[in-house]
């Protein structure tokens, strides 16, 4: 009976840890994945869970005509998965991702993408865990980033961020992790108090001076990473 739980156990490890399609809890694998190319699109026989349109790169603006591909969205219409990675991308893929309503998890990460649709919740309605880090997002200084009453996880490490405002996160009530690290913050101030569900940051790589308590950011934080700051890292240079 141990062995069992332990075999169990580890398999829910891994599973946790591996690229997987959230509504239908299987990782995403050219089984359950349709992929959209430039001059064509490919989709597995079965249920598709996942898209990736890594390969339409050439494609990736807001002037497409995606009554072009009318069949292959028609047939993707369930999949809770999007992969844009890594194509230098500028904008935000605003009609693809209108497009996939039932929408979880989008990966947007490595891009050069600088500015993101603050009302989210009409783009992605079920969106659970954007993906946008390595890109250039700018965060505005008198709106929320984005509002989304879904969302849980928000990775936004690496984009050069230097402040961040008290309505920079105001519309996230049920974010629960948040990857700031690597960019240039000297302060968390500004979201004290501000997500009240939040579990899990990270802050490390940055300049901060100053760590403040974890309660102070949210009473519901419960893992708070700050290490390694930029200054330390220059000190240790020299």
């Amino acid at each position: 009976m141990r062995l069992f739980l332990v075999v169990f156990l580890t398999f829910v490890v891994l599973l946790n840890n591996i690229d997987a399609s959230f509504l239908f809890g299987q990782p995403c694998s050219i089984r359950n994945t349709a992929y959209l190319k430039v001059h064509k699109w490919i989709a597995p026989p079965g249920e598709i869970n996942c898209v990736d349109v890594t390969g339409f790169k050439k494609n990736m603006h807001n002037k497409i005509r995606l009554s072009n591909y009318t069949n292959f969205f028609n047939k993707a219409s369930n999949a809770d998965t999007l992969y844009a990675d890594h194509i230098n991308i500028t904008r935000f893929p605003i009609l693809i991702v209108k497009s996939l309503p039932n929408l979880e998890l989008i990966d947007l990460s490595g891009n050069k993408i600088r500015k993101l649709p603050t009302k989210m919740f009409r783009l992605a309605p079920k969106l659970k865990k954007l993906l946008v880090s390595d890109n250039k997002i700018m965060i505005p200084k008198r709106v929320s980033l984005i509002s989304s009453i879904t969302l849980q996880t928000l990775m936004l490490s690496n984009n050069g961020i230097h402040t961040i405002y008290k309505y920079t996160f105001r519309k996230l009530p049920n974010l629960e992790v948040l990857y700031l690290d690597n960019n240039n913050l000297k302060t968390l101030n500004p979201m004290f108090g501000t997500l009240p569900n939040l579990k899990m940051l990270h802050v490390g790589r940055n300049y901060l001076t100053a760590i403040p308590p974890k309660e102070l950011v949210s009473k519901s934080l419960r893992q708070f990473i700050t290490k390694t700051q930029k200054k330390d890292i220059e000190k240790r240079s020299y």
